[in-house]
């Protein structure tokens, strides 16, 4: 039988669990991670097995009872226990809980005709005939032993085992888990197969996040020399540079005056240098009350 991947106590128990849902319906929480009950019928009477999970399961077998009672070779005598069920008997970290409990539900609906409910006045007339027909429906072929191989049977935990070996319920139930360990064999291959493709994908993911960064970083740059354009260009702005730069012309011309009057400059430069700063400074006050104008006109137009 194909090995279990490792899980450690915690992942085991969950799993455990979620077996019991995937192959049980009608299964209800009555205690988190401890204690489930699963309802069914059997020829139209409602049942239920109440499943008890103790704090070292996995590690340990859980404990399952039947309500109400009911008189079966799987439950313990004069208790509603499940003790023979054989999944129970081999039960490991690496069973399965859900297929488990399938089997018990499964077994109760087949021997509906065998199965007599428990009432406390029949629980104590139960006959040894019964007990031994009972026996005989799980293994038929004790019926054809004598009493001195069963005796041998039940000494020789060899012969037990070759019996469980060859049970056609334990056969069934061993095959199917080899039919469900194949399936997820096949799915984990496939996801295996698939992450190469996973991988590449998660490259070019990075890639792509990786281009976007950047194109966001020279998107960040751009916009900040836009917004230093804007307020180079900005008319306000050039209308306030047009009245400081007039400004300036008109003291640099008084600054023309004041060194001819010293004397320290002759008048032909002076005419010169003191004309063309007058100019250029009425010049641009002329450009600078032309362009208020303008945007007063528009402000106007806005409102």
């Amino acid at each position: 039988m194909l090995q279990w991947p490792y899980y450690n106590d915690q992942d085991a128990r969950k799993r455990q669990i979620d077996t019991l849902k995937v192959f049980n319906e009608n299964v209800v929480q009555i205690k988190e991670s401890s204690e489930y009950r699963i309802d069914f019928t059997v020829n139209q009477k409602n049942m239920c097995l109440n499943v008890i999970l103790s704090p070292d399961f996995p590690n340990e077998k859980p404990s399952i009872f039947v309500n109400p009672p009911v008189l079966h070779p799987w439950v313990a005598e004069n208790s509603n226990q499940i003790v023979g069920a054989p999944g129970l008997l081999n039960f490991t970290i690496h069973s399965d809980l859900g297929r488990v409990v399938q089997a018990i539900i499964r077994e109760f609906q087949k021997s509906v005709l065998n199965i007599t409910v428990e009432v406390s006045s029949r629980s104590s007339e139960a006959s040894p005939r019964s007990t031994v027909s009972a026996q005989s429906m799980l293994f038929p072929e004790l019926n054809n032993f004598t009493i001195e191989e069963l005796r041998e049977i039940l000494e020789s935990t060899d012969l037990q085992d070759k019996l469980l070996e060859n049970n056609p319920q334990l056969i069934e139930l061993d095959l199917e888990t080899e039919e469900l360990m194949s399936s997820i064999e096949e799915v984990a291959q496939e996801n295996i197969a698939k992450q190469q493709t996973l991988d590449d994908m998660k490259t070019e993911v990075i890639e792509i996040i990786s281009s976007i960064v950047q194109m966001k970083m020279n998107y960040e740059e751009l916009n900040k020399k836009h917004q230093k354009l804007c307020e180079v260009y900005d008319p306000h702005c050039i209308r306030n540079c047009l009245r400081e730069a007039a400004l300036k012309a008109d003291e640099d011309a008084d600054a023309i005056a004041e060194q001819f009057l010293l004397g320290n400059i002759p008048v032909e430069t002076f005419i010169s240098k003191f004309s063309e700063k007058r100019a250029l400074g009425q010049a641009r006050r002329a450009r600078e009350e032309r362009l208020a104008y303008q945007l007063a006109q528009l402000d106007q137009t806005r409102t």
